[in-house]
């Protein structure tokens, strides 16, 4: 990856990071609007590591990675939510909890705004304490209870991840033209084999 093009990777991550704090901080605003504490606890949760060391240390003391962000108890029935951007896919420790949460008999979903998380929250039968009316969620945003299936983008997500496929596809074609000029062989031929063998490695699963 060129310097440039890690640039802009780590300007993405950047930008996506901040989305996933706004819509966490609107959450915890509506969620101090509409949860009852007489009747329902809730809280964020935190298991980021501000250092390395801190990272070892909470390993040490058993905190586990994959948390989700936020956690609600209603009627003895607790439900976690992971909150995500509008890019944000769960990480394989974040299913992995999911998982073991599911099977503990908890409730898991992945939102990518916060209206689509008091959404999950009424799916799951959490009760509000003032009228709400559920707000015209766009596919993208969730509530999504299954991290694993192929899930919808937004649209400039969608069309972010098609051109870097394109841009990939084109620097392996490349790759494969070069290597063949240096070794003699039919370019033609292996640039036809790796353009197959490049779709078959980005087509979706």
């Amino acid at each position: 990856m060129s310097e440039g093009a890690a640039d802009a990777a780590q300007r993405r991550r950047r930008k996506y990071r901040r989305q996933e704090w706004i819509e966490q901080m609107k959450l915890a605003q509506l969620l101090a609007k509409y949860l009852d504490p007489a009747t329902t606890f809730w809280t964020s949760l935190e298991n980021k590591p501000s250092s390395r060391l801190n990272g070892v240390l909470q390993k040490k003391r058993g905190v586990r990675s994959g948390l989700p962000d936020v956690m609600v108890v209603f009627s003895r029935r607790p439900v976690f939510v992971e909150v995500k951007s509008r890019a944000g896919i769960a990480s394989k420790a974040q299913k992995q909890v999911r998982d073991e949460l599911l099977t503990a008999g908890c409730e898991w979903w992945m939102c990518r705004s916060a209206r689509a998380a008091l959404t999950a929250l009424r799916r799951s039968g959490v009760e509000f304490r003032r009228p709400w009316k559920p707000s015209k969620l766009r596919a993208w945003e969730g509530p999504f209870a299954d991290p694993t299936k192929r899930l919808p983008q937004a649209p400039d997500v969608a069309a972010h991840r098609r051109e870097v496929t394109r841009r990939w596809r084109e620097r392996m074609r490349a790759r494969v033209l070069e290597a063949a000029a240096r070794t003699g062989e039919d370019g033609a031929h292996l640039a036809s084999d790796a353009q197959a063998w490049v779709v078959r490695k980005t087509a979706p699963a």
